[in-house]
């Protein structure tokens, strides 16, 4: 005979477990659990009955550990302890939190899911199998009956309409349970037909059947299944799953055994589901022939910025509902990465929202999200078991802030160009490279926003660009020599510049001074002709080598300045015979 421990020392160990590890994978059931259910249809019924009907850690046991229904009462109160008072329990249907104490069945009774008068042995270990034992308020218990799960006519008690409103039917007699409970309550029934196939001495076969049941059935099994798709197992019913088979986390109420349905949602369809599977998942555009997708979530953010979430759209086509697994690699958040995930019956869609979990350090990661359409048959090609994983890339590029420069070699923010230009010889332009300094693929890209600063003669000419990287970009500035005084004239322009757009880039300004010297012009000389202001034999040599061009004032040749080489310069050179001009 089993001694119980205190209630308020169990729950308190169970409360402690619940919260600490990741949640869904402690609750896993051990490396090969499932290792010899490997068929559909009545192939996989019988392996899951195997499974089902042994005390895992008994090897050899012909039964799971059959706890007897007296026990029940410490054993739900643990299997269903408010998460936010270990002190009490939350109860089935109307998911009411009361105390866990038993007080004789006035506050909560022991509800068979399955029926007592729909073929449960009285003595059996259907009778006290937890898997289907749940708390309930007496009043609920009561106006359920032996009522199946099914739609239909009759009266509303409902505290909770939007999730734990139930509906017992008195002109069909079937019972709705609230949203929250009803996907639970199909995987408690589907256990209950494949666990008790007639195979134990001492119980029937339960089976479950389509409209309204007689006898040892229970249904009605095409809601259940709808159930099973569109609420699918969340933890709390794992935590419930783990806690009636593990010896450890629960000594002295497990039961050695799993709810197959919960730990591998996948089984549903392969034994009650009405043909192959003809569902196909994907992200992004249309399908690969083997069912196979892709799509890519790419984060571009300036380090210990936050980072815009972005959402990725998985699909299913198909008319049958499926199961699938989401698992992701790398430093992100991907919100709806869970195992064991369904969709209903049709086309159907849902989201995943994506993030890098961190921004603090600069660097390139990377990652991938992989959908894995888990059903077990297949109506084709990429459909249902024959649809190839689906993957997103994830990429996380946390950048440095991009730096401006003049130069490439040396981080230069304020420089400074001269220049040194001949009189009225037209508008003259510099071009200044910008560097974005040190860049790298950890560095973000640059854009040049504005230019501003100079006044006539100075002026900008532009360059404002977008996406600097390794390669530098020019912004121009001119400067107009027509009527431009001899000397130096200085001008500084200022440069702004930001990161690329991206959450958390930043501005910057460097600056280019900008001396420009005008040459004075040079010294009349009449006559000569070649310029170096002597006149002499050169100059008839100039007049005669460039005689009938037109040069323009002063220009090769042109002795009396007036533009044009012809007589007057020969005239005019002879005029000034031997004048030096130096």
């Amino acid at each position: 005979m089993h001694h119980l421990k205190p209630l308020s020392n169990v729950l308190s160990f169970v409360a402690i477990f619940a919260i600490s590890g990741s949640a869904s994978a402690q609750y896993e059931p051990p490396a090969g659990f499932y290792a010899s259910a490997t068929g559909t249809g009545a192939v996989l019924r019988g392996q899951l009955r195997a499974i089902t009907g042994r005390n895992y850690w008994v090897p050899g046991s012909a039964s799971h550990l059959m706890r007897s229904y007296d026990s029940a009462r410490q054993s739900l109160a643990i299997l269903h302890r408010d998460p936010n008072d270990p002190a009490r329990l939350i109860n089935i249907y109307s998911g009411v939190s009361t105390l866990a104490a038993w007080d004789a069945g006035v506050t909560w009774n022991r509800e068979h899911t399955w029926p007592d008068s729909r073929g449960l042995a009285g003595g059996g270990p259907d009778y006290t199998d937890l898997h289907q034992l749940r708390p309930c308020n007496p009043s609920v218990n009561s106006s359920r009956n032996n009522d199946p799960y099914g739609l239909g006519g009759g009266s509303w008690w409902d505290p909770q309409p939007s999730t734990n409103s139930y509906f017992t039917g008195v002109g069909n007699g079937a019972f709705v349970p609230g949203t929250n409970d009803r996907g639970e309550m199909a995987r408690a029934m589907m256990y209950m037909d494949v666990r008790y196939d007639g195979t134990d001495a001492s119980t029937t076969d339960l089976v479950l059947v389509n409209g309204f049941p007689s006898g040892n059935q229970m249904g009605d099994l095409a809601l259940l299944l709808a159930w099973h798709f569109e609420d699918p197992v969340r933890d709390v019913e794992r935590l419930r799953n783990f806690l009636v088979f593990d010896n450890v986390a629960n000594p002295s109420y497990y039961q050695g055994n799993r709810n197959p349905f919960v730990d591998r949602p996948e089984f549903v369809w392969a034994i009650f589901g009405t043909g192959p599977n003809d569902s196909t998942l994907h992200v992004g555009g249309a399908p690969a022939g083997d069912g196979s997708s892709s799509a890519i979530a790419n984060f571009r953010v300036i380090q210990g910025a936050s980072a815009s979430p972005q959402m990725v759209t998985l699909s299913k086509s198909g008319t049958t509902p499926t199961t699938f697994n989401v698992s992701f690699t790398g430093s992100f958040s991907v919100l709806g990465a869970s195992a064991g995930r369904a969709f209903a019956y049709g086309p159907q869609s849902t989201s995943f929202t994506i993030a890098p979990l961190s921004t603090a350090t600069v660097g390139n990661f990377a990652g991938a999200v992989t959908i894995d359409n888990t059903d077990l048959t297949s109506a084709g090609a990429g459909d249902g078991s024959a649809d190839a994983n689906d993957a997103i890339t994830l990429a996380s590029d946390v950048l440095s802030p991009s730096n401006p420069s003049l130069d490439g070699v040396m981080d230069v923010d304020i420089g400074t160009v001269s220049s040194m230009l001949a009189p009225d010889s037209g508008v003259q332009a510099i071009a200044v490279a910008v560097h974005n300094f040190g860049f790298s693929s950890t560095r973000a890209l640059m854009d040049i926003d504005a230019l501003s600063g100079g006044s006539s003669p100075f002026s900008i000419v532009g360059g404002t660009t977008t996406g600097i990287g390794a390669s530098p970009s020019n912004v121009t500035f001119s400067f107009d020599t027509a009527g431009a005084s001899s000397g130096l004239h200085t001008a500084t322009f200022m440069i702004d510049t930001s990161d690329e757009n991206i959450p958390g880039e930043t501005l910057d300004m460097i600056a280019v001074v900008w001396e420009v010297t005008v040459q004075a012009p040079p010294p009349s000389c009449d006559g000569d002709a070649n310029g170096d202001l002597i006149v002499d034999f050169g100059d008839i040599t100039a007049v005669l080598a460039n005689w009938g061009d037109t040069p323009g004032p002063g220009g090769p040749g042109d002795a009396d300045g007036n533009g044009a080489v012809d007589f007057g310069d020969i005239t005019s050179v002879l005029a000034r015979w031997g004048n030096d001009c130096r």
